[in-house]
């Protein structure tokens, strides 16, 4: 019974949010149940004293207002339809009724105030007892086989990336890991493993239909895929094109034909994809002509971490370009999040999180990946923008006026990091967070604006000859003074760059680079010269730390960040 209430209440908005936590004390004992009159106790007291079916109204017309039954389904449709019309009419034979009863005028209008707010959201009671023993099974299912279930549910919702993105969020709620689809493994729908991961399906892959996963799984039951040659080799052409294998390695389905780290396997794995496309097409002409290759069989590719051939890259890619080819075929970020390289680096510019934000009477300066974009038009004709901000702890929507929906509009590109300086409040709707921004920002502004340097670590035993040459070909493309036109024909120790000095950097004239050197018997610091400061840009900093580790890369901050 109390399930079916229960079910009967979870509907969107403030009012419900107000009638379950109300239904709720009261079942537990920690509200007292009231009723609106006495005589309405029979009437609602499997529901602690709260209107919760239409069948419910439809008594209480009765009770005190001497409706008939056909009369009572009447003001049930009426208060459904919303009509004022009908519905003023409605009240004043319900008044008469209830006045004729010797019940009070105002308490019977407040009755009637209270009926018509519920009623316009009730079920009747058998639609609340259809949907309550759904919400049960599928709740005992989730409870007890949470992978199974969270499987079941993707793959029910494989064509609508909106929903697998909310999917896929719950299930890392629910500490639930999702791996990677796997030419060797993964099905057409979302599967669970032996160890109880969720297996991402083959058929969620953009460009990739039934028909070439048909081909996949049929030549894989004869023999696993082995590497990228085999798989070119084995897969009719036609049936499982370029354009879907580059889909399967972006979106990690063949990491394990290679050995190393996804960054390693992907970058390597489209790289090799033409000639191992171009060979196995090679070979199959040898066995149609029946013609044996002047160069013997076609060889397999490099090994294991080797990329020697034609037209492949030794370069690993980076952690956001791996993210950004997987929403490329996935539709979302699975083996990460785009703002989770640049947490640590926010945590200085920011106070807090997205999901630590509290209301405050000044302006906050708060941080996300913008996931979306609506926009709105007034009355006026102005165009008005709501920014959703992502930062993985919580989402954040951001009000934006017409004014500075114009001036910010072009830097408003999807899956960005923004940084906005806004007034926050709570959302009386969701009693979630809202903001209204004040300012935008991109993360290069923000780091032109409040970093102070940039440090470089570096030991002794790991540089490399002509080292200082090295450092300053990738610093020059950055440098603040290379584009101002100052002089740099004697850096490092050339002529000075101009600009106003404040503390660690120069005003607009970019970043210092300070160099923390270390030896086995000694450390010190190493503070660039002017016309070395640099603009702190991705580029910059994802070459520094490819080229001397993550760890040895960081860009410093003031403590007290001035907003003014």
């Amino acid at each position: 019974e109390d399930i079916i209430a229960l079910v009967a209440l979870f509907r969107p908005g403030p009012l419900q949010s107000g009638m379950v936590d109300d239904f709720i004390e009261r079942k537990h004992g920690r509200t007292e149940v009231a009723y609106p009159h006495p005589e309405l106790e029979p009437v609602l007291s499997n529901t602690y004293g709260v209107i919760l079916y239409q069948e419910q109204v439809m008594q209480i017309a009765q009770v005190l207002a001497n409706y008939t039954l056909g009369g009572a389904d009447i003001l049930r449709k009426a208060m459904g339809k919303k009509d004022p019309a009908v519905m003023a009419k409605q009240r004043d034979l319900f008044m008469a009724g209830a006045v004729a009863r010797q019940i009070d005028k105002d308490l019977a209008g407040s009755i009637f105030d209270l009926m018509e707010k519920f009623a316009g959201y009730g079920f009747n009671k058998s639609h609340s007892a259809a949907y309550a023993l759904v919400s049960y099974q599928t709740a005992w299912l989730k409870a007890h086989y949470p992978e199974f279930f969270m499987a079941a549910v993707l793959s029910a919702e494989m064509q609508n990336i909106d929903k697998i993105v909310t999917y896929v969020d719950e299930c890392h709620a629910m500490g639930l890991k999702i791996v990677p689809p796997d030419v060797n493994v993964g099905q057409f729908n979302f599967t669970v493993n032996d160890t109880g991961e969720i297996v991402y399906g083959l058929g969620a892959i953009k460009g990739l239909g039934e028909g070439p996963i048909e081909a996949i799984i049929a030549e894989r039951q004869k023999k696993p895929f082995e590497n990228l040659l085999d798989v070119c080799q084995r897969l009719d052409s036609q049936v499982v094109n370029r354009r879907s294998q580059e889909a399967l390695i972006k979106s990690g389905a063949f990491d394990n034909l290679m050995e190393g780290g996804p960054d390693v396997v992907r970058a390597a794995l489209l790289a090799l994809l033409p000639a191992s496309i171009q060979a196995a097409e090679q070979s199959k002409r040898n066995f149609e002509s029946k013609v044996d290759d002047l160069f013997g069989d076609i060889s397999p590719e490099a090994p294991a971490g080797e990329t020697e051939s034609p037209g492949a890259s030794n370069q690993a890619w980076s952690e956001q370009e791996r993210l950004q080819a997987e929403k490329s075929a996935l539709g979302l970020y699975l083996s990460g999040h785009p703002i989770e390289e640049f947490l640590p680096e926010l945590s200085k510019i920011t106070r807090s999180r997205l999901s630590g934000l509290s209301p405050e009477r000044g302006t906050q300066l708060v941080a996300g990946l913008l996931y979306g974009l609506r926009t709105m038009r007034t009355k006026t004709g102005d165009t008005i923008a709501f920014l959703m901000l992502d930062d993985r702890s919580a989402r954040f929507e951001l009000a934006l006026s017409a004014r500075d929906f114009e001036k910010y509009r072009d830097r408003l590109q999807l899956d960005s990091i923004i940084l906005a300086e806004c007034t926050v409040s709570v959302d009386d709707y969701n009693d979630g967070m809202r903001g209204r921004a004040k300012q935008l920002m991109s993360l290069l502004e923000a780091r032109k604006r409040f970093a102070k340097r940039l440090a470089v670590r570096l030991r002794s035993d790991e540089l490399v000859p002509a080292f200082c040459d090295h450092l300053a070909s990738i610093l020059l493309p950055h440098c603040q003074a290379s584009h101002d036109g100052s002089n740099l024909s004697n850096a490092p120790g050339g002529s000075k760059g101009s600009g106003s000095k404040s503390g660690d950097r120069l005003v607009d004239s970019g970043c210092r680079v300070i160099i923390d050197y270390r030896r086995a018997d000694s450390r010190g610091s190493i503070m660039l010269g002017s016309e070395w400061f640099v603009s702190p840009t991705d580029e910059l900093l994802q070459n520094l730390r490819r080229e001397f580790g993550k760890d040895r890369i960081e860009l410093a901050y003031s403590q007290n960040i001035n907003l003014n």
